[in-house]
């Protein structure tokens, strides 16, 4: 994705960003724990000394949820009072109602309310779809019929699968985009040797782009597993040598992490807040669909794929969220997640305790902020990840909506942010300004 040259540009919403960035926050970052502690819990919870294991959430005791609220609310009294353009006015109240949702979400979390946690989780980041749960259930499906030479503990996990699913209806639409549009990757061999390599290719990446108000942080207490960067602190986390190196992180997996975080997470993050409407800096209300949708799409020209992104984490949030009429807790969705990847992984000596290690993770990301023991209570924000097969949807009917996917953080396949942005002039104009670019 290319940087849109920066220009001295009348900003639509100059009078109300300050105060919103200053309010800004990411929910998902204030559900992370104590390293050691949760490590204690999942070595309890696989040798079955608990049923479900009690997740810390260290950050709730320092979020002030009073001053918050009272902030948010504040500003979106003002701009619904002295806002006269009907389309900012719109797009700040659904994005103030969005980040108070997230506020009283992590207070139920505080307060130990699953149902209430789950409650505004679906107003933020929605539930299983059944159109995506069929498509979902039928990649899973797929799978499972392409492993090769199964052991005997693949072929029982993939029966208990089968008899699980095949009491839904998998019914895809007719029209709907196939795995087979799928690209194959580059040709980029060799490994990463460390976390030097790592911060290097990325520091370059900057440098090339002219960003220079991202800082790269390389973990140093050895518990961070996968790259990430974080839109409230303006980092990009880097795991550790031994992390690198355990995890055998090849060259081409470092380069699609430099299209899906830097090129398209930082850079619209970067476009946007050079807009004419800063707020796509910052992100429309429920983007991250089609953020993430966009970040993965840009990754997999890189890397390739054989499947659309999001399908485990969706099917483990189907699960727990009860498609069969039969909502699970912790330990009833880690039961069927973990037969996922015992059929789904590569067969070899440490197979079983992969595939705890994988449901392990898997399940402490969709229980986040719950007390995991009220079935179909869940953290829904990684169904966001299967937005990846909507913007593919997207491309193969109309190619020339990539151009617009560099302009800031919205999402391409919601029609009333679209409809926002025509009505902005925003589309046009920097569609333009990216074109001057190149």
């Amino acid at each position: 994705m290319e940087k849109i040259p920066g220009s001295a540009i009348e900003q639509l919403d100059a009078q109300w960003f300050d105060r919103l960035s200053a309010e800004i926050f990411e929910d998902y970052e204030k559900l992370s724990g104590n390293g050691v502690y949760r490590e204690e819990q999942k070595r309890a919870f696989l040798a079955g000394e608990i049923n479900v294991p009690k997740l810390d959430y260290p950050e709730l005791e320092k979020f002030d949820f009073e001053k918050k609220e009272a902030a948010l609310l504040a500003l979106k009294e003002d701009v619904l009072l002295e806002e006269r353009n009907p389309t900012v006015q719109k797009i700040y109240r659904t994005k103030i109602n969005e980040m108070l949702a997230s506020v009283r979400m992590l207070a139920a979390a505080k307060e130990g309310n699953d149902k209430k946690f789950s409650r505004y989780s679906e107003f933020i980041h929605g539930k299983p779809s059944p159109e995506n749960t069929a498509y979902v259930f039928e990649a899973v499906m797929h799978e499972l019929s392409n492993v090769s030479n199964p052991n005997p503990d693949q072929i029982e996990a993939a029966q208990r699968l089968v008899a699980i699913i095949s009491d839904y209806e998998i019914e895809v639409p007719e029209g709907a985009v196939t795995r087979d549009v799928l690209p194959e990757g580059a040709a980029i061999k060799g490994y990463v040797e460390n976390a030097a390599e790592a911060v290097e290719c990325m520091q370059q990446v900057l440098d090339e782009l002219e960003i220079d108000d991202w800082k790269i942080i390389v973990d140093s207490e050895k518990g961070l597993s996968n790259f990430s960067v974080s839109q409230e602190y303006k980092t990009i986390n880097i795991p550790s040598d031994e992390q690198i190196k355990s995890r055998k992180l090849t060259k081409k997996k470092l380069a699609g992490l430099v299209e899906h975080e830097l090129k398209t997470h930082i850079v619209r993050r970067h476009n946007g807040e050079r807009s004419k409407l800063a707020l796509l800096g910052l992100g429309l209300d429920r983007y991250l669909k089609g953020e993430e949708g966009v970040a993965t799409y840009a990754e997999q020209k890189v890397t390739g794929a054989s499947e659309f992104a999001g399908v485990p984490m969706y099917f483990a949030l189907a699960i727990a969220k009860g498609f069969d009429g039969i909502p699970r807790n912790f330990r009833e969705t880690y039961t069927i997640v973990r037969d996922y990847y015992i059929a789904t992984l590569k067969a070899n000596d440490s197979l079983i305790s992969r595939a705890e290690t994988s449901a392990w993770r898997d399940c402490v990301r969709i229980f986040r902020g719950t007390t995991g023991e009220t079935q179909g209570a869940a953290f829904t924000k990684d169904l966001a990840y299967l937005g990846n097969r909507d913007i593919w949807q997207l491309v193969s009917t109309n190619s020339d909506v990539v151009m617009t996917f560099s302009i800031g953080k919205f999402d391409s396949t919601n029609n009333e942010h679209v409809a926002a942005l025509v009505q902005l002039g925003i589309l046009d104009e920097d569609l333009v300004r990216l074109n001057e670019s190149e």
